[in-house]
């Protein structure tokens, strides 16, 4: 599918409008020039996907490993946050988010031991908790989804679609 730029008409290949243009002439011979554009407006177009969520058609900077960015927000919760955490130990993403979202430190230990990542899983099961009991006061969910979707920029986007897209669901 594609997809015009100025105005977001749809439309599949071999739809394009398509027309020429005189060049001007050399030799006695008049150069035409072939064009195509949207067929509605024949403006500028490119190729769209849809996100494999929400299927809205987006162009490829939209979407991040099939997702576009609102169904990837949509995703978070705290449970696949741990466990994409989880599945980033040697990145220590758990242990980097706890101290620095929630006890605000600027630095986490280097080589941390396993019982500071202990404790840090402990910290983060806590905080959970007590956000089910009391409510989302302090904006602890959207701390976890600043943390994926904002931090690490695009980069950290298309890690976490590619780890949702490889992830194996336990029912």
């Amino acid at each position: 599918m594609y997809k015009c730029i100025d105005f977001g008409h749809l439309f599949e290949d071999g739809e394009q409008a398509v027309w020429y243009e005189n060049q001007g002439e050399c030799h006695g011979v008049t150069a035409m020039e072939r064009f195509s554009g949207c067929p509605v407006c024949r403006g500028d177009y490119e190729e769209v996907h849809q996100c494999k969520k929400c299927g809205e058609w987006r162009y490829d900077d939209e979407l991040y490993d099939g997702w576009c960015e609102k169904c990837l927000r949509d995703t978070i919760n705290y449970d696949t946050f741990f466990e994409y955490c989880d599945a980033n130990k040697d990145e220590q993403y758990l242990d980097t988010f706890v101290m620095c979202y929630l006890l605000y430190c600027d630095e986490v230990p280097k080589y941390p031991s396993v019982e500071f990542h202990q404790l840090m899983v402990e910290t983060y099961k806590r905080m959970v908790a007590n956000v089910k009991l009391l409510g989302d006061k302090f904006g602890f969910l959207e701390k976890c989804v600043c943390f994926i979707m904002v931090d690490d920029g695009s980069i950290g986007i298309e890690n976490y679609a590619e780890w949702l897209n490889n992830r194996k669901v336990v029912k």
